[in-house]
This record gives structure tokens, C-alpha cells and sequence, in this order.
């Protein structure tokens, strides 16, 4: 009898132990199925997140070639970068959550094609309005160096048109009892030579005091100078030319009559002397007297 009843504790003994072994066995299996699938979705996850942040790189190096905003996008990378570093360390209570950022990183990379055609849109339309403006720009330049040219040859001609004429040009002989004589006279006892000429009036030329050089060229072809007496040099026609004397005279528009005088400093051989008056790089005017 005791025989009996041990082994039937025995026999309870085995079944509770193979039940709970099943159920170990059963529960430790459905664990890892969880497991398995919970891994998978994860890696599918990181799979779409890696796949999302390869897309944003090429988005980001298409913006910045097009000429876009890109700060907004490099943020989103680095964010989506920390996500992947972190990924394989969340729980699946995580995934949901996780699956909709991945999500909202797909509709954000879809918002970034659009912005990428409009891009493309405005840079072919700026390189098109450009091309034109370069056109527009040429033919602006074309014209305004035309007008520049017209104006300069313009202005030359008002400057050349504004020089001074004079006319009535005589050479007076001073000697030195006061009597005067014109144009052609003896040399003994002048004392200075009066060179007088009238400038004509002319609208066009300047207001303004000018430096008048006088040449007194001897029948050798030498000019009188006499540094004591006002003699100096001036340039013409960017060449150095010595002058008898200068003075300076107002040129006020108007016709007005001026005096030159040179004081004698050498005798005056006999022969034609020429008389040349300059101004301002320029010939005004010239005459002549006789020494006898």
C-alpha cells in the first residue's frame, strides 16, 4: 500500500515537472520569436534610417550646389546620425515612435525635392534673365563708350573753339628820348620793344588769368634771352622752348587789347624779326618788325 501511494506521488511529481519543463520551454521559445521579431523591425528601422540619411546627403549637396539654405538640413543630419548611433540601445516600446520620426524624415526629404525643383526653376530662370541683362549690359556699354567718345570729341572741340585769336598785332619801339616808332625802325637807342595786340572775343573761351609767352626770334633764328630781363622756358608740344618774356593777362570773353613789353639787352642786328605769341600749349598769334 505504501508501495502504491509513493509511486503515485512519484508519478504526480514527474507530470508537474514535465508541465513546468513544457512551459519553460514554450514560454523561453515565444521569448525569443519576440526577440527575434522585435530585432528585426529594429534593423529594418536602422535600414530606413541609414537609407533616409544617405537621401538627406545628396539632397544637402544638391541644395548647396543650386545655391540654397542648407543650416537647417545639416541640424537634421547630425540629429538623424545621433538617432542611428543610438538605435540598437532602445527598447520596443521605442519602435512606434521611432517609425514615425522615420517617417516624418521621409516627408521632409519629399518637401526637400520640391525645394530642389523650384531651385532648379529659379537658377534656370536667373541664368536666362542674366544672359539677357549680359546682352542689355554690352549693348549699355557699347553706347556709353559712344557717348563718352562723342563728348570727348565734343569737348575738344569746344576747347579748341574756345582758344584765344588775336589780331592787329604791331611792335612798337620805345627810344630813349620817349619818341615811339612802329614795325620797322633802326636800332640805335631803343630802349624796350611794346608788343601790341587785341584778343577777339569769343563766348567759349575760359574766364581766367593765362600765362602769355613771348618769343623774339633774331634773323639767325636765335631767340632774345636775357634771364635779368624775364627770359625762361616753357613747354610746347611736350618739348622745352625758351621764351623773350611772359606776362600774365585776364581773358574775360570780351575783346580787350593787351601790351608786351621787353627790355633790351642785347643790340639788335639788322634784319626781320619774328614775333610769336603762346598760351595754354598753343600759337595765338605772330608778327613781325624790321631793324634797319
Amino acid at each position: 500500500m505504501k508501495d502504491k501511494k509513493l509511486i503515485f506521488i512519484l508519478s504526480v511529481i514527474i507530470i508537474i515537472l514535465i508541465v513546468v519543463s513544457s512551459f519553460m520551454i514554450y514560454d523561453n521559445y515565444q521569448k525569443e520569436q519576440i526577440r527575434i521579431k522585435q530585432q528585426t523591425e529594429l534593423d529594418e528601422l536602422y535600414l530606413d534610417l541609414d537609407s533616409v540619411s544617405n537621401v538627406l546627403n545628396d539632397k544637402i549637396l544638391t541644395i548647396s550646389q543650386l545655391g540654397g539654405d542648407i543650416d537647417s538640413l545639416l541640424i537634421l543630419k547630425e540629429n538623424i546620425e545621433i538617432e542611428k548611433r543610438e538605435f540598437r540601445n532602445r527598447a520596443y516600446a521605442q519602435i512606434n515612435r521611432l517609425q514615425g520620426k522615420v517617417d516624418g524624415y521621409r516627408e521632409l526629404l519629399l518637401a526637400q525635392d520640391e525645394e530642389i525643383e523650384k531651385l532648379k526653376k529659379l537658377n534656370e530662370q536667373l541664368f536666362s534673365e542674366n544672359r539677357e541683362q549680359k546682352v542689355e549690359i554690352n549693348s549699355l556699354n557699347v553706347q556709353i563708350k559712344n557717348i563718352n567718345r562723342s563728348n570727348e570729341e565734343l569737348e575738344e572741340q569746344i576747347k579748341i573753339a574756345g582758344r584765344l585769336e588775336i589780331k592787329d598785332v604791331q611792335i612798337k619801339a620805345v627810344f630813349t628820348n620817349g619818341s615811339i616808332k612802329i614795325n620797322s625802325f633802326k636800332n640805335r637807342s631803343i630802349n624796350k620793344l611794346i608788343i601790341n595786340f587785341t584778343v577777339l572775343e569769343n563766348s567759349l573761351s575760359k574766364i581766367e588769368v593765362l600765362d602769355i609767352y613771348l618769343r623774339i626770334i633774331k634773323p639767325s633764328g636765335q631767340v632774345l634771352y636775357d634771364i635779368s630781363k624775364g627770359s625762361g622756358s616753357f613747354t610746347f608740344d611736350r618739348r622745352e622752348m625758351f621764351y623773350s618774356t611772359k606776362d600774365e593777362i585776364l581773358i574775360d570773353r570780351s575783346e580787350m587789347t593787351y601790351n608786351l613789353e621787353y627790355i633790351k639787352s642785347e643790340e639788335l642786328n639788322k634784319g626781320e624779326y619774328q614775333v610769336i605769341l603762346y598760351t595754354n600749349n598753343y600759337e595765338i598769334g605772330r608778327g613781325e618788325f624790321i631793324i634797319k
